[in-house]
């Protein structure tokens, strides 16, 4: 059976009940994001971004830690650069030209309407991404097996409580999932039909990806064997993988604002004090001769030296991870994944299988399971564990792969009443944690309140639950509350400056005082990340010992745990 050849009656253009469908879909998920942007506190990176998209926008690509391509900073850099956010050129983080540093300034001078107005703005900017991925698993779905079923994907796209979580904030990981995902279906369409338009758009899409996220630049090669398996005869075929490579470099050099040099002689040497092997460094050798950004090349050195060395500290099943934790990710697959689209996907999966197993499999099959197989086996020998979102690019081709499944058995009666089942337990999972999908965890964890037992970071708490605290506050009219906190919020941008007292944890040797804390009475609100305790040295992670043995008497959103000690 041939997918590709299924198509709608009314042909592509036509504008049907289940296109209309989509559209309907499309509005009130850019709504739901929307709400979700206006609602959300800032989360812990965000600032950072903020700043370094401000300076990128000023012509001074220049922060550290230049974690990230530029796509970011291109999309929403602009909102702070046109509302004259307040950028002092005097402080700590400006002498450091530390993005973080700057970040949080900016943010504590503008004021809580200002901020406020800020972020929400620039998150905005980022819807774009999130839609264009439902678009996409909608226009794919639609190819591979027809209206009906790409519609019903679709709405599993929109409604998986990670994406949705992560949609609006500023962050390159629902970026790189957009990226990733036009890359494949762009990609495809050239296998399908090998023309020049086709390649130029598969390059612009390979040019997204690789903008978005460093761990992209995987896909080159991809595109490269592509167009030299299906480019024609031999010279046309060298012709288009040069046209290719041409572009991505072009389009690097461009969005790095044309600021390139060559890699000097000492980068090269720090790259093998580092961990690179003789291999890569003599590879950089080679390459370095060209003119690249500064930028990049300090990126790719960053996110290099955190994967050869310890990474960032993280947390699995009750203990501080570092360094290879090949369990980390399948476990985040396990209990952050809706086991609704577990299911699914599983279909999805035994009926490709059974698809190769015939002899029926074709280019679609590839171009949908492949992504996240390689993705998969970028993020397995990983030394940096801080969250699902880090495999967030699989998540679509997930989804859209669980459309083999219902092509193949979806008509029956039975399997019509289980994907049915599916999607309303979806719906139900989804929409009741909503706006806080960041901290989802699915039923085998035992949902969102437990989730914290199995992993830790950006699966649960981000920083994000600051206005929910606030409300708590003003709710139970406390006094005076202490507080924890995880984040480069402002927490007295929600909770007047004197109702809450904000704590230092023992995050840096300055803060560390007795090993573990004696509180006195009194209210404590302490997001997840503080309570367990792995950021610290080793001697305080248990500094919360007093803490984390007790029920906590209430919590704002899922990430900070707020706790009454008696007199």
């Amino acid at each position: 059976m041939d997918l590709t050849r299924e198509e709608t009656r009314s042909g592509p253009g036509a504008w049907t009940p289940c296109s209309r469908g989509m559209a309907l879909l499309l509005a009130l998920y850019v709504l739901l994001l929307g709400w979700e942007a206006w609602r959300l506190g800032v989360t812990f990176d965000e600032p950072s971004h903020l700043a370094a998209g401000y300076m990128y926008w000023r012509g001074q690509d220049v922060l550290s830690p230049s974690d990230t391509p530029p796509l970011m900073r291109i999309v929403s850099g602009w909102v702070p650069r046109a509302l004259h956010a307040p950028l002092r050129q005097d402080t700590f983080g400006w002498r450091i030209q530390g993005s973080f540093d700057i970040g949080r300034e900016i943010l504590e001078a503008s004021g809580a309407e200002q901020k406020h107005r800020l972020i929400f703005l620039m998150r905005l900017c980022f819807l774009i991404f999130p839609a264009t991925i439902v678009w996409l698993v909608w226009s794919w779905g639609r190819e591979l097996f027809g209206e009906r079923i790409a519609l019903l994907l679709a709405a599993c796209t929109a409604l998986e409580p990670t994406l949705l979580g992560h949609g609006p904030l500023v962050k390159s990981d629902v970026a790189a999932a957009c990226g990733c995902l036009l890359f494949s279906y762009t990609a495809w369409r050239y296998w399908r039909r090998p023309d020049l338009r086709r390649v130029i758009v598969m390059t612009l899409g390979l040019l997204a990806a690789v903008l978005a996220k460093f761990n992209l630049l995987a896909l080159i090669p991809v595109a490269v064997a592509v167009v030299l398996w299906r480019g024609g005869s031999a010279r046309r075929r060298l012709a288009l993988a040069a046209m290719v490579l041409g572009a991505v470099y072009a389009g690097l050099l461009a969005a790095y604002q044309f600021q390139a040099r060559a890699i000097s002689k000492n980068e090269l040497d720090e790259m093998k004090t580092e961990g690179w092997s003789r291999g890569e460094v003599r590879t950089a050798e080679i390459l370095g001769k060209l003119p690249w950004p500064p930028q990049f090349i300090r990126g790719l050195r960053y996110i290099g030296l955190a994967n050869r060395k310890e990474g960032f500290p993280a947390y699995m099943l009750g203990h501080k991870i570092q360094y290879a934790a090949p369990l980390y990710f399948p476990l985040a697959w396990a209990v952050k994944f809706p086991i609704a689209l577990q299911l699914l996907a599983l279909a999805g999966m035994g009926a490709s299988a059974l698809r190769a197993a015939r002899g029926q499999a074709g280019a679609e099959d590839a171009f949908v399971w492949g992504p996240p197989a390689l993705l998969m086996a970028l993020a397995l020998p990983s030394h940096i564990h801080i969250g699902f979102r880090h495999v967030l690019p699989a998540v679509p081709f997930v989804i859209l792969g669980a459309g083999f499944g219902l092509a193949r058995w979806g008509r029956r009666r039975a399997a019509k009443a289980a994907t049915a089942a599916c999607v309303v337990w979806l719906g139900v999972a989804s929409l009741g944690i909503y706006p806080q999908g960041i901290s989802y965890f699915n039923e085998w964890a035992g949902g969102p309140q437990n989730g914290w037992r199995y992993l830790a970071d950006s699966n649960i708490d981000w920083g994000q639950n600051l206005p929910e605290l606030a409300r708590w506050v003003e709710e139970h009219r406390i006094g005076k509350i202490k507080l924890y906190y995880f984040g480069l919020d402002i927490p007295e941008h929600y909770i007047p400056a004197g109702k809450v007292e904000r704590e230092a944890a023992p995050w840096a040797p300055e803060w560390e005082k007795e090993l573990q804390l004696k509180p006195q009475p009194g209210w404590y609100a302490i997001s997840v990340n503080s309570l367990l305790g792995y950021f610290f040295s080793p001697a305080y992670q248990n500094y919360f010992a007093y803490f984390k043995g007790r029920r906590p008497d209430a919590k704002a959103g899922y990430s900070i745990f707020l706790y009454h000690v008696g007199g």
